[in-house]
């Protein structure tokens, strides 16, 4: 058995450090290798992988290509049965990979499965999803209205707020920062949708994979220190652009939309980015 470990950067270098000196410190217990593709950073994250880590493999994109397609190109060059998809922010505990693996291995129809995600406060981090309804996207993460209605039923069905988070669970999506498949069923089911540039890949990836009867789980057992958004932080407003437009075209892809029903999705999905971003600017 070979695990790869794919990492997408941009402009996240010193958590990237991070995330690597944890994998190299307390490597996993099977062959592994560790892909590295870096989007076009402009923090010399590039030239700290070749100082630091020549072990690591390196892709070096002349432009950001989204972190789908990037992801996409890694993908045919690795050489493990397993591939774990990670980003450059997310800090395995030491075990935590041995514990996704040997899960996933021992685990029929699991089709991919994501650990539990903490903050930099050790606070818990919401990684699972239901998939999304045209009602439930106004209540997401971010939704002006799970903050002025907190307790809302419609959050707490797509957030799973109410999940026990101890406890390993058949979910709907996990979201990217952490999520082990085999190649075989990239192989089979296909890569990332590049359409998807940024945020709703991972989605579109558990939503087909569950379509074709495989399980997504969560395992609790595997813990990673997440420092959530640090490559989109400082973009902000084109990464929420990013995020209602690729919610469009899975809606689009997925639930085959009528034109009635697409309409529909334009207008609830931009006055859902209007209120995020109005509210991001008036934190701001």
């Amino acid at each position: 058995m070979k695990l790869s470990i794919i990492i997408v950067n941009y402009n996240t270098k010193s958590y990237l450090r991070d995330t690597l000196f944890a994998i190299y410190d307390y490597p996993p217990n099977l062959k592994f290798e560790v892909i590295v593709v870096d989007n076009a950073s402009k923090d010399n994250s590039y030239y700290m992988l070749k100082k630091n880590f020549p072990q690591v493999r390196t892709i070096k994109n002349t432009t950001n290509v989204g972190f789908a397609r990037a992801n996409n190109q890694a993908i045919p060059r690795a050489t493990g049965n397993f591939i774990l998809f990670l980003n450059p922010d997310a800090v395995p505990e030491p075990g935590a990979i041995n514990k996704l693996v040997h899960f996933i291995n021992e685990t029929p129809y699991c089709g991919c499965v994501g650990g539990k995600l903490l903050n930099p406060d050790d606070s818990l981090q919401l990684s699972c999803r239901s998939f999304p309804t045209y009602i439930s996207v106004f209540f997401g993460r971010q939704s002006v209205f799970r903050k002025m209605f907190p307790g809302n039923p419609f959050s707490k069905g797509f957030l799973l707020t109410e999940l026990d988070y101890n406890k390993t669970q058949k979910v709907d999506w996990i979201i990217g920062a952490c999520l082990l498949t085999h190649r075989e069923i990239l192989e089979q089911y296909g890569y990332f949708d590049e359409q998807f540039f940024l945020f709703v890949e991972d989605l579109d990836f558990c939503y087909r994979i569950k379509k074709n009867g495989l399980d997504i789980y969560y395992f609790p057992d595997a813990v990673f220190k997440h420092h959530h958004g640090v490559s989109t932080r400082r973009y902000w407003l084109r990464s929420t652009i990013q995020h209602n437009l690729g919610m469009y075209k899975f809606f689009y892809k997925a639930y085959n939309m009528k034109l009635l029903l697409q309409g529909l999705a334009v207008i609830v999905l931009s006055f859902r980015m209007l209120c995020i971003i109005c509210m991001q600017s008036i934190r701001r």
